[in-house]
This record gives structure tokens, C-alpha cells and sequence, in this order.
């Protein structure tokens, strides 16, 4: 029987399969016996959500969380697991995701067994890939959604994970749903985002793209203007095709989706978009199970949902704010006794770094308020009263972070205890210019750099203001650059005179372009009789700061394009038979040809024969004969044969076997055998 390298077509896919395990192990044994160097398994590892620590030899191991979705079990085996595998604390992301810190890379793969057997993944939570889906903090709950965006958010996942498409991109790509036109799954800052709607009485999503953060962030745009939810599979492979075919695989620092809609400008963009998506209609896609829809009701929903809110059903929602997401063991032990006692099913893990506790019963919500605030998870009365901070682990733990983003955020809650202005507005810090803390988005927003003082490097913020990930969504103003150890004192000074001086409605955007530079350079003006003692110091540090970090990133890291071309290989022949059933002849075959190409590039490369994405098959198979082993010759030679018979039978079933047959020669001879271990 012919081997397909990729999962079926006509199969739902589960979250976990242990043959991800099994492969994971391979690689690691082959790393650890030095077959592969560390840029290969670099590439390999972060799809299987392993990430370099900047500390050598250890991990971060980042659990993907489709929708935020924690069911109660996992709760405890998380737990488990961090004592187990990992030091510290868990931290909940801005991507819903849950990090791990510490595993030593020996461990990994015995760690992923342990995540794995408990029904957790962390299939594509790194590396260039469809990354963890996103939903609306109170996906689910939220009396004003039309659908539950988590439930959304869950269902794409598992429709595209492990899809060969998506395994080895040109960048990552970043995926939210938002359940109503509210839009709190923050669609303009993301690559690809729906926004559940309604039109002619058929409910459906409208579709954005090309959105993001980073050093050059730009809002999304609208790609389609509504499909049903049968359609959004086919939405999502029409993003990853138009992304593998246009996006910069050189550079891979300008290959975010972000920058075909600069290249060809949004016009362009958009037309190439519904080209592409127009080209995939009628062709299989993995099943989809089809959704709950609601009506919506009126409600009043702050943008970061905070306390008790009443839910569609009557029942309530309760959001806890754990200080920067981070959990300890024995916290993620008691929610899950919480939730027990109360027969709630799972949790949900937001983009704020909280967490909800859903489907409360009223009589229960004093109950459940009480505990959350005894494991220190606060739970505020009203937005007004909520300190609002998020951040990404910056130095603590990153490669390329520049600054402690954790510790001065943690200074930045400390200090709001005794501040009143600095409750109900929204900080947000990142420790480089990357944006993980989503700086670019808060009412106040800080980012790290490096800036000399006296010759000599020192940590700094950038302070952005008024920005908005909403409806549309506001990338903030830039703002003053302060050194790290007065970005304290900043804060409050810019959140006070924001209080002070704002009129009625004011929000922080408009007072900050009222004010322009001039008005907050002067608010900020006390900060130059401050004691300039310490500023080459960082928070939480004890030595002078080292600098901008020479350790590379792995989110960008280089093709390997092995790995690309098998992943492209296997993706043409699940195309073969996606279009042989729409009864797209020509299509199948051209197809066909593609994956008969690309498997034979991996060989040629073997053999010291350079190719490009340009060399025509034709040409390509012409080097094959001429210096190929024999079975890859051989194989080939048999898929040219059956499809010229298949050119005049009109059948394409042995063309079909051909194709694969020579894949999986190309597979055998072109993959490293697994490391034997010893017993």
C-alpha cells in the first residue's frame, strides 16, 4: 500500500496524534547525535512548539489552546506537567496559548508525550505556520455574540493542523474570529480574521487579511465581504496559497502577509485574494461540523471585559485577572477544584492574560468570586476599578528581548495599587519592537530598546499612546522614549495628567493628539530632576545592561528547503485528489506534475544539482534521468508512462499510485533514517 505522508482529506483531524510524537522523537535523536545541525532542527522543533530559551540548553514549550478552550482535566494536567518538566510558573499568552519555561531539551520529547497523553498540543504553536487560533475573551458567554468565536476558533484549527500546506510557510501566520461586530477578537492587528455578521437573513463571517504588529504594523482589510461558515476551510487555504506563492521566502523579516498588501497595495491584494479563493471553490476540505448561531441581544460589553457579566443564558460569566497570566501549579489545581464544585466545564484563557469562568449560576457567582480572589486572581467590580497590564516575558526568558518587560510590568501593577488613574485604562508592554505584549494597541504602551547614556547602553521605552484593537482598530501614536528605570514614574505621570486634563469622553488618543509632543513632553518634564543613578540597571537585574541581544530569533527562522519542497510535494498530490474528484481533469494532472516535481528537486539537490521555483518540470526531470539513482528513475519513468495513458484512457487511478509511488522512493532516499536507540 502506498505511504501519504498527509493526514486524509476526508477525515476530521483531532488536536493530538501520538505519530507527531513519534516524529518529534526522530528529531531530536538526530539532533542529539549531531545528524542534524542546530538550524535544521531549529526550523523542525518550533512546529512542535519547542522554542529556544535564552538560557542554553533549556526550552520554552508553548501548549496551544484553540479558542482559549481549557477544559477542566487539562487544568490539572498542566499542573501536572509544569512540576514535572518544567521551573517557574505558567503564563498565559496573548494568543490564548499557555507557555512552559525550563524544559531542558533532553526532556522535550518525554514532555510532549506527557502534554500529548493528556490530549493537549502543541502541534504549530511556533515556527512558520498557522499559529493558535484566536477568539473573543468571552467567546461563548457574551450576550452580544452571534456565535461562539471559540468554537470557531476550534473548528479552524483542526481543519488545517498538520496539513502540508502550512507546515513550512514563508512566516507565520496569526488567526482570530470575533463572535459579533464588536470585534473583540482584535481583527484589524491579525493576518487573517472573521467577524461573525448576518446578511439577507443567513448568518456568515466577514473576512480580513493582512493585518499585524510588529516594526512596521498596519490595520487588515477587508478580503470578503461575507461567506457562509461551510466556506471558511477554503478562506483559510486561499490565505496560506496566496501567502506560499507571493510572500518573500529570502527575507523573512518582510514576509508576513502584511507586506503583499505593501508590495502590491490593497487594491491588488484584494483582488488576488477572491482570485484565489474563486480557484479553490468545489474542492474538498476536511469535515466541518456545523455551528450553533444565535440572535444577538443588547448588552453593554467593555472592551476588556472585567468582573461579572451576565451571560446570553441567563447564567454568568466571571473574569479573573490573574497578574500578567502567569499561574503557578497550585493555582491551576484550585481553579480546577473551582470549577468542579460548580460543574463548569472548562475555562477560558483570553488575549488580556485572564481568565473566564463561564456558565455560573447566579447563586454561585459570590462563591466563585471569593475563591478567584483568594489564589490572588483579582476580580473587579466594574472596568473602572481594573488594573489592566499585559506583558510579554522580555528578557526573563527571550532571545531577543532587549528589556525585563516582566519586571517592570510587575513594578507597573505594584505601583498601580496606590494610584487611582491607573485603573480602568489599558498598558500594554513588549521588550523589544515585536510587539508580543501588544504595545501597539493599549491606552498606554511601552516597548524596549537600547539607548546610550554617557557613551554607554542603557534600556529604554518607547511609550506609545491611544491605541486600539477594536472595530477597525488604532495602531498607537508614538510617543516620548524614556529610560527603563523612570518608565514608572512616566506612566504615572502621562496616566495622571490623562485624568486631569481630558474632557468628557476624551479618550487617551484624542487628549495625546490634543496635547501633541510639545504637551507631553512637558508632562513628562519631572522626570529630568529624577536621580539619573541606576539607568544602565534594568528591572529585576542586578548588572549593567548587557545591550541589544546578539542571540537570533527563531520566530524568522531560515528555510530549510528540504523540509519545503517535501511539504510541497505531499500538498500537490492531496491536490491531485482533491481535483480529481471535482472532475478537474487538466488541473489533476498539472497538479500531479507539480508533486513529481518538487519530490524531485529534493534529489537533485542530494546529487549537487541547484534548482529554483522557476525550472520548468520538464527540464527538471530531464536532470533526474541524467543523474538520479536508478529507482528514482525508475519511479519516474513509470508516472510519465501511466500518464500518457492517462492523457488518452481518460482514467488517471494508476497516474495517481505513480505519483505517490515516486514520493515515497524520493521519501526513503531523501530522509535521514531515525537514530536507533539504544535500549
Amino acid at each position: 500500500m502506498t505511504h501519504i505522508a498527509a493526514p486524509s482529506i476526508h477525515e476530521a483531524e483531532p488536536l493530538v496524534r501520538l505519530s507527531d510524537l513519534e516524529e518529534y522523537k526522530q528529531g531530536l535523536a538526530r539532533r542529539l547525535s549531531g545528524q542534524w545541525d542546530d538550524e535544521v532542527f531549529t526550523g523542525f522543533r518550533t512546529r512542535f512548539g519547542v522554542y529556544g530559551q535564552k538560557q542554553p540548553g533549556v526550552q520554552m514549550v508553548r501548549i496551544k489552546i484553540p479558542g482559549g478552550i481549557l477544559p477542566v482535566a487539562w487544568l490539572r494536567s498542566l499542573a501536572d506537567y509544569n512540576r514535572a518538566f518544567c521551573q517557574g510558573d505558567l503564563h498565559i499568552t496573548t494568543r490564548q496559548d499557555v507557555q512552559s519555561y525550563f524544559v531542558p531539551l533532553e526532556r522535550s520529547a518525554e514532555a510532549l508525550e506527557f502534554l500529548y497523553r493528556a490530549g493537549l498540543t502543541t502541534r504549530e504553536a511556533c515556527g512558520n505556520t498557522f499559529r493558535n487560533v484566536t477568539a473573543c475573551t468571552l467567546a461563548g458567554s457574551c450576550p452580544r455574540e452571534r456565535v461562539d468565536a471559540g468554537q470557531v476558533a476550534d473548528r479552524l484549527a483542526r481543519s488545517w493542523i498538520r496539513q502540508p500546506l502550512v507546515q513550512q510557510m514563508p512566516r507565520k501566520v496569526k488567526i482570530a474570529v470575533s463572535g459579533c461586530a464588536t470585534d473583540c477578537g482584535a481583527s484589524s492587528i491579525h493576518d487573517l480574521a472573521f467577524i461573525a455578521t448576518e446578511r439577507d437573513g443567513q448568518p456568515g463571517f466577514r473576512v480580513l487579511a493582512g493585518g499585524g504588529l510588529g516594526g512596521q504594523p498596519r490595520p487588515a482589510v477587508e478580503v470578503l465581504e461575507f461567506v457562509g461558515e461551510e466556506a471558511l476551510p477554503t478562506v483559510v487555504e486561499a490565505t496560506a496559497r496566496l501567502h506560499q506563492r507571493y510572500s518573500d521566502r529570502v527575507n523573512r523579516n518582510a514576509a508576513r502577509l502584511k507586506f503583499l498588501v505593501k508590495r502590491f497595495g490593497e487594491e491588488k491584494f484584494v483582488s488576488l485574494f477572491r482570485e484565489e479563493y474563486q480557484r479553490l471553490q468545489g474542492l474538498v476540505q476536511r469535515p466541518w461540523q456545523p455551528l450553533e448561531w444565535r440572535r444577538p441581544q443588547e448588552a453593554a460589553i467593555e472592551s476588556t471585559p472585567v468582573g461579572v457579566v451576565r451571560q446570553h443564558d441567563g447564567r454568568f460569566a466571571v473574569v479573573g485577572n490573574p497578574p500578567l497570566g502567569i499561574l503557578s501549579s497550585e493555582q491551576m489545581e484550585a481553579l480546577a477544584d473551582l470549577a468542579e464544585a460548580h460543574e463548569i466545564a472548562a475555562l477560558r484563557a483570553t488575549r488580556d492574560q485572564t481568565l473566564v469562568v463561564p456558565d455560573v449560576p447566579e447563586a454561585a457567582v459570590a462563591d466563585v468570586v471569593a475563591r478567584l480572589r483568594a489564589l490572588n486572581i483579582a476580580v473587579a467590580e466594574r472596568a473602572a476599578d481594573n488594573v489592566d497590564v499585559v506583558s510579554c516575558p522580555g528578557t526573563t526568558t527571550c532571545r531577543i528581548g532587549i528589556t525585563s518587560s516582566y519586571n517592570f510590568a510587575r513594578a507597573v501593577v505594584e505601583d498601580a495599587k496606590s494610584d487611582p488613574s491607573a485603573r480602568g485604562v489599558s498598558v500594554r508592554v513588549s521588550g523589544c519592537q515585536n510587539s508580543c505584549g501588544l504595545h501597539h494597541v493599549g491606552d498606554f504602551g511601552f516597548h524596549g530598546m537600547a539607548k546610550k547614556i554617557d557613551g554607554h547602553s542603557a534600556p529604554h521605552y518607547q511609550i506609545h499612546l491611544g491605541g486600539d484593537s477594536h472595530a477597525g482598530g488604532q495602531i498607537g501614536l508614538s510617543g516620548p522614549i524614556v529610560p527603563a528605570r523612570h518608565g514608572v514614574e512616566a506612566l504615572r505621570l502621562l496616566r495622571s495628567g490623562y485624568a486631569r486634563d481630558r474632557q468628557a469622553g476624551e479618550s487617551v488618543r484624542a487628549w495625546a493628539e490634543r496635547l501633541g509632543k510639545p504637551g507631553l513632553a512637558e508632562l513628562l518634564r519631572p522626570l529630568e530632576a529624577l536621580d539619573g543613578n541606576g539607568l544602565h540597571i534594568d528591572w529585576g537585574d542586578d548588572q549593567a545592561f548587557a545591550g541589544a541581544p546578539t542571540l537570533k530569533g527563531e520566530c524568522a527562522v531560515p528555510l530549510a528547503s528540504d523540509p519545503l519542497l517535501a511539504s510541497l510535494a505531499d500538498d500537490h498530490l492531496i491536490q491531485l485528489d482533491r481535483l480529481l474528484l471535482a472532475g478537474r481533469w487538466q488541473e489533476a494532472l498539472r497538479a500531479g506534475e507539480d508533486a513529481l516535481a518538487q519530490a524531485g528537486r529534493r534529489i537533485l539537490h542530494r546529487q549537487g544539482q541547484a534548482t529554483t521555483d522557476e525550472d520548468e518540470a520538464a527540464r527538471l526531470f530531464a536532470w533526474l534521468h541524467e543523474q538520479a539513482p536508478a529507482a528514482v528513475t525508475a519511479a519516474l519513468e513509470q508516472a510519465e508512462a501511466t500518464r500518457t495513458a492517462a492523457l488518452s484512457s481518460g482514467r488517471a487511478e494508476a497516474y495517481r499510485e505513480a505519483v505517490a509511488s515516486f514520493l515515497d522512493v524520493v521519501r526513503s532516499l531523501a530522509d535521514e533514517a531515525p537514530v536507533e536507540e539504544e535500549a
